[in-house]
């Protein structure tokens, strides 16, 4: 063997134990991963981007996670998931957290996804419509929750219908609540100010919303990250971890709101991009409290809803505010 063949042997020779060491460490560093599961409120959308960043950036990986995240087979059972363990976090409404606890159910949120509420009441321009009070008599679609009722009938009543949902049509359309609008089924519907009129705005259909919080309802943190009692108590260090990747995903797809729906596509190839584009700028100024804190939650306003909730009578058993929730994580984030 000449010295120049020598030279090439031993230049291959690094290369593969090279190459061999880096997947070596690559695969040992998968191996020691901690796996975590996260269940979505629904669909993947818009509100998920931030969780879908961390993914993509290696944000969750940072903080030694292996995280999961996955669409619920029905999105009413995640509250017990995640209670039962099966779910390490989820994401969930402040309203069904308290009705959970309120059952004895042990979930916590540690982070509040929105800051504002964002139930509304839907019309379509095209109908005349200008406020709650035109509504009387007229056919409200709703998807059958007991929350509803309680809102609308606030907002109803509150804008001058002495009946409150007794003075319209109060019907159930299910999930679809959209398609009944569309469709003339309805002539007003529950929904979510961020998401419905954007879908029916790319359809051609120009709407207007009523806020529920504009006509009477406390606001609320509409989706919270939610996990149990258990896991605050027996592994708070991986609440923080989890936590601290999640603030960061969010932190990013704010700043760079398209970016962020570009890589939550590549793991959610259904994902209307059209739509998830109009939606993310909408959604991502209710991710940050006043404080420019992510995840923040007032107290006065877990109270405050708790009561509204309990006086509607939502409520089986009395809940105490202070404990569906808690800011230790997000404050060690700050």
């Amino acid at each position: 063997m000449n010295k120049k063949s020598l030279i090439i042997g031993i230049i291959i020779l690094a290369l593969v134990i090279s190459g061999v060491a880096f997947f070596s460490s690559k695969n040992q560093r998968t191996d020691e991963l901690t796996k975590i599961s996260v269940a979505l409120d629904w669909l993947p959308y818009a509100m998920h981007s931030g969780l879908f960043v961390a993914k993509e950036r290696g944000y969750f990986a940072d903080e030694g996670l292996d995280v999961g995240i996955h669409a619920p087979a029905d999105p009413a059972t995640i509250l017990q998931t995640v209670a039962q363990g099966r779910d390490h976090f989820g994401l969930n409404y402040q309203p069904d957290l308290l009705l959970a606890r309120s059952e004895g159910v042990p979930v916590v949120s540690v982070a509040a996804l929105t800051q504002h509420a964002l139930a509304a009441l839907m019309v379509l321009e095209e109908s005349g419509i200008e406020r709650p009070r035109d509504l009387a008599g007229k056919r409200v679609g709703h998807g059958g929750i007991p929350l509803e009722r309680l809102l609308y009938n606030t907002v109803l009543k509150n804008d001058g219908i002495e009946g409150g949902v007794g003075g319209v049509q109060f019907i159930d359309v299910g999930y679809d609540a959209l398609v009944a609008l569309l469709s003339g089924q309805a002539d007003a519907i529950s929904s979510y100010y961020t998401n419905q009129p954007v879908i029916a705005k790319q359809q051609g259909y120009n709407s207007k919303v009523f806020k529920v919080t504009d006509y009477g309802v406390p606001d609320y943190y509409d989706l919270v990250i939610v996990t149990n009692e258990s896991m605050i108590r027996d592994n708070p260090a991986l609440v923080e971890r989890f936590l601290r990747a999640v603030a960061k995903g969010y932190e990013e797809a704010a700043k760079n709101p398209q970016e962020a729906i570009r890589l939550m596509a590549r793991s959610n190839p259904e994902l209307d991009i059209e739509v998830a584009n109009e939606e993310i700028l909408l959604e991502a100024p209710l991710w940050f409290a006043d404080n420019g804190v992510f995840g923040w939650q007032e107290e006065s306003r877990w109270i405050s809803f708790t009561e509204w909730m309990n006086s509607g009578g939502l409520l089986s058993n009395p809940v105490d505010a202070r404990q569906a929730f808690t800011n230790s994580f997000v404050e060690s984030l700050r």
